[in-house]
């Protein structure tokens, strides 16, 4: 009986800690990898120097706090934009300045990032804006050995600027350099030469641990990718150049084999087609789907079918005779996918943009907009030959 309840504890025991461990590795692939299989989009500027530094826009007005500092950051988030700034490299003290503007570059929020973490002696190596809680999270990292600030460094913090309140902070020696974070996670490692090396998996709203993996060098790069299963994997690149893949469990991957935005029209002789209640002409027509204008189709298909296709004009669903229906789909080249992120998310369309935009549609989460688009401000910019679609960049993820 003895055995039998010490057998039940141990697997107990063992099922805990696998569920606890949420970053199963799938594969070391050492140092021959190809330099494709990452895009190091999330540090544009290097692997090797330490703070992520992407300027998207250098003309953003100066508060008071950041007058006489250089700016590290500048990129888009949801609300507008984010920028760092700091003390040169070259100096012998610390003041790190977040501003975070609006759509207008009218400053919203200044936190002083040493301030608020109540630390002085760390350096910001990586600062994120959440475009899900509008919090903002940065790391204080030790400039060198942990032992010289006696192991009180390289902490991970998130704080809300509205509410002016540290939401929660890591133990020390969780984050130095880069960190990324998705819908739930945050992923952050820490290291330096001959200390101890480790990647972690974080709860993203309460910094919880749900991973701490070592390493045997210090990991410098960090990407999450969507595969085609719809699972949702970490890549990681160490010191030595050296990659590995790791599924994250638990997470929100958006399937790459999920619904595709596909525009359709109408190529019958008279011009348009009859959109119907049921798939069949016995079906009470319930509007027109017409044909293309300027190059664009008017409407979404839902459903392609051999006979009946079902389509979406005009916030109307219904069925249209197949044999007559073309459509245009938003996929060619097998570049990056923009995916919904949200449902609805609305494309939008208009012949000049900076006229005005007028909702064209809506798709569900985890549909493919499109593999080919344009860096159009807030938005992205989907091209036919005459007409263009656009996408809020807040609405969608780009998936390699």
């Amino acid at each position: 009986m003895k055995r039998i309840i010490l057998s039940l504890v141990t697997m107990f025991a063992v099922m805990t800690a696998a569920e606890a461990q949420r970053l199963v590795s799938v594969k070391n692939y050492g140092a021959n990898w190809e330099k494709s299989m990452i895009s190091m989009k999330n540090k544009p500027n290097g692997i090797i120097y330490r703070l992520r530094e992407e300027k998207q826009n250098e003309y953003l007005p100066r508060v008071d706090e950041a007058r006489d500092l250089i700016q590290m950051i500048s990129e888009r988030i949801d609300i507008g934009w984010m920028a760092l700034y700091r003390l040169p490299l070259s100096a012998d003290d610390y003041k790190f300045i977040v501003v975070i503007y609006d759509n207008e570059e009218k400053p919203l929020y200044t936190v002083d990032l040493c301030a608020v973490a109540d630390n002085n002696y760390c350096e910001v190596q990586d600062v994120r804006w959440d475009n899900d809680t509008h919090n903002l999270l940065f790391n204080m990292a030790c400039p060198s050995y942990a032992s010289g600030v006696n192991g009180k460094g390289s902490k991970l913090h998130c704080y809300n600027p509205e509410r002016r309140q540290m939401v929660w902070s890591t133990d020390w020696l969780t984050s130095n350099d880069i960190f990324i974070l998705d819908s739930k996670f945050v992923f952050c490692s820490y290291g330096f030469t001959s200390e101890k090396k480790f990647l972690f998996m974080l709860d993203k709203f309460t910094g919880k641990v749900y991973s701490k993996l070592p390493f045997t060098y210090k990991v410098e790069y960090l990407e999450l990718q969507t595969e085609p299963n719809g699972r949702e994997y970490l890549y990681a690149v160490d010191y030595n150049d050296h990659l590995f893949k790791f599924y994250v469990n638990g997470s929100n991957g958006v399937a790459e084999n999920g619904k595709v935005f596909t525009v359709v029209y109408a190529v019958s002789d008279d011009g348009y087609l009859n959109v119907r209640s049921l798939p069949g002409m016995n079906g009470k027509v319930l509007g027109k789907l017409w044909m293309q204008d300027h190059g664009l189709g008017r409407g979404i298909l839902i459903e392609k079918g051999k006979q009946w296709s079902k389509v979406a004009v005009d916030e109307i669903e219904g069925w249209v005779y197949t044999k007559y229906l073309g459509q245009m789909t938003w996929m060619g080249s097998g570049g990056p996918k923009l995916i919904a992120k949200q449902a609805p998310t609305a494309i939008w369309v208009g012949n000049n943009v900076d006229g005005g935009l007028n909702v064209f549609c809506s798709v569900d989460k985890g549909t493919i907009i499109a593999d080919t688009y344009f860096d159009h401000g807030d938005y992205y910019e989907l091209r036919t030959g005459h007409d263009y679609l656009f996408v809020k960049k807040s609405d969608v993820i780009v998936v390699k």
